[in-house]
């Protein structure tokens, strides 16, 4: 039986914004466990809360209340990251610093001894070997993603969180980005990735997370939603929604969201 890599029960994140520092909920009371080597994706629209519960498991921000647990360890303690690599949305390097520079500082920040090779495979894996001796400034935001991605798989981690990954690539970048998760996948890593973009959900998840104004409304396997979206889109034939969405399984997701939304 696998285990359950990644634990949040009962986690919630408000921040006081205005002149009045008025609360307001970014996550409300969020339950939600990633199991060992599944590629789970969370999914929901802009302003979900989705990056908001990413940078609470990795710890750059405490929740509010609840409890966050990795590998068994919680979320503050220094032993949860140990075996967890993280690709924030977007990623920055300074200026002047090679691609081979970037990673080999990483490297050394890590408690890790990892050599020349295990830089170089986690470079070759992301696809970004062949930028690896020209200055970090002078990539395109697909090559910077690329750098990022070497620089979360180093030292071999078990688990992978990934937020809004394909973002703002191209076709093709989405496309060989895409069959680098797969590759990963092949390795029984837990990967845990965001996004908006519903065509995602069924190519590259075994299970779904869907979250809509700080609120969980859906967590289930891929297969199982697949069931519930079963005749849903032949019901909504006759709806205009919007282009892209051409699956039972995107119509499906994209009515639950648009429901919950407006709630």
């Amino acid at each position: 039986m696998k285990g359950i890599m990644i634990e949040l029960k009962n986690v919630t994140k408000y921040f006081r914004v205005g002149f009045f520092g008025t609360k307001k909920n970014a996550v409300e009371n969020l339950s939600l466990n990633i199991e060992e080597g599944k590629v789970t994706g969370f999914f929901g629209p802009n302003g979900a809360g989705k990056s908001t519960t990413i940078k609470m498991i990795v710890g750059l921000i405490n929740p509010s209340g609840g409890n966050i647990k990795i590998n068994g360890y919680n979320a503050s303690d220094y032993r949860a990251r140990l075996k967890l690599g993280y690709l924030p949305e977007n990623p920055s390097f300074p200026r002047g610093l090679k691609g081979i520079e970037i990673i080999n500082y990483y490297s050394k920040l890590l408690d890790k001894r990892i050599n020349k090779d295990e830089i170089y495979d986690a470079l070759k894996l992301a696809g970004i070997f062949y930028a690896k001796n020209i200055q970090a400034n002078k990539y395109s935001k697909g090559m910077t993603q690329r750098l990022a991605l070497a620089v979360s798989i180093l030292g071999d981690p078990e688990i992978l969180i990934f937020d809004e990954p394909l973002s703002g690539l191209d076709p093709i970048g989405r496309k060989e980005f895409k069959d680098i998760i797969f590759k990963l996948k092949e390795r029984k890593k837990t990967i845990f990735f965001s996004s908006h973009v519903l065509a995602d959900s069924k190519e590259l998840c075994d299970s779904i997370a869907v979250l809509v104004n700080g609120r969980l409304i859906k967590n289930k396997d891929v297969a199982d939603i697949e069931k519930e979206a079963e005749g849903y889109a032949e019901e909504k034939k006759d709806y205009r929604l919007p282009a892209e969405y051409s699956t039972p399984l995107e119509i499906y997701l994209y009515d639950l969201m648009l429901k919950n939304r407006k709630n």
